[in-house]
Parts: structure tokens; sequence; C-alpha cells
């Protein structure tokens, strides 16, 4: 189709066999190589589906500048915990287990989600903040709300 263009960089996950495919792009070819490397993989169809999505979303929320900070994760983690039919994680121990499985290349430490899930109270989306201003108790909200439509997009 002319006038369409895909803009890539990077690993990709082909969502077909569920493996790790880096793009690249050198005076107008593509080079296409398969690492091999599953994501997560050892679930039911719908274990590797939601696990497949996560790690789209995550991806997005970077390339769109949604998450500004490793600690953003933590309205991610809290979003999804929060959400009838998302995974639960008990610990940001496990939350960050499970990004590593998904091969997430920009990860938080355990240290960074405790101190923020203590800053806030109450339900997505009427979170209520201690330690921050209006506009980035919005923003926050913002991340879990970006988040939630492009898992369900993914």
């Amino acid at each position: 189709m002319a006038g369409n263009n895909i803009y890539v960089q990077g690993s990709y996950i082909d969502i077909h066999d569920n493996k790790v495919v880096n793009l690249s792009v050198d005076k107008g070819e593509v080079h296409v190589d398969q690492t091999n490397d599953s994501i997560l993989g050892t679930g039911d169809d719908d274990t590797v589906a939601t696990d497949v999505r996560m790690a789209l979303a995550v991806q997005g929320l970077w390339e769109e500048g949604v998450l500004r900070h490793l600690y953003d994760y933590t309205w991610v983690m809290e979003v999804m915990n929060q959400t009838d039919g998302m995974p639960y994680f008990n610990t940001p121990a496990s939350f960050i287990t499970y990004l590593k499985a998904a091969d997430v290349e920009r990860l938080p430490s355990e240290d960074s989600i405790n101190k923020k899930q203590n800053t806030f109270t109450g339900r997505f989306p009427d979170w209520i903040f201690v330690d921050c201003d209006a506009t980035e108790a919005k923003r926050r909200i913002n991340v879990g709300k970006r988040f939630l439509n492009i898992f369900k997009l993914a």
C-alpha cells in the first residue's frame, strides 16, 4: 500500500510465535534478527496473550514518553492489582520478576516501588496522593489510564 510508512527501531515481540525479534533499517533495507528468546510463554494461551500484551503496553508507554521515571512502574503495578482480570502482584519483587521475564529493559528497583506505594490511597482512578501537587497526581493517574488503554488495544 503506497503511502503507509512503518517506523521500527529495536526489539519487538512477534505475536505469532512469542519470540523477540530485532528489527533494524540500514539504507532503506529492513533487517530481521530472531533471537529465539521466548518471553514467558509457559502458561496457557490466555496467560501468554496477557503477558505479550503487558510487554507491548510497557514498551508503548516508554515510546510515548508516558513513563518518565522508573518509579512510574508503581502506577502500572497498582492499576493491574486493582483491575479485574489482570495479573496480581503481592510484592514489587514479584512484579519486577514478571517484567524481567517479559524482557523489559528499563526496570525499577523494589525500593523505588515500595517508596511510592506509600504515597497514595484509594482505588484507581480516584487515587489521592500525599507527596505531589495536582498536576503530578493527574500525570500519575494518566499513566494508569494510558497503560490500560494500550493493554486493551494490544
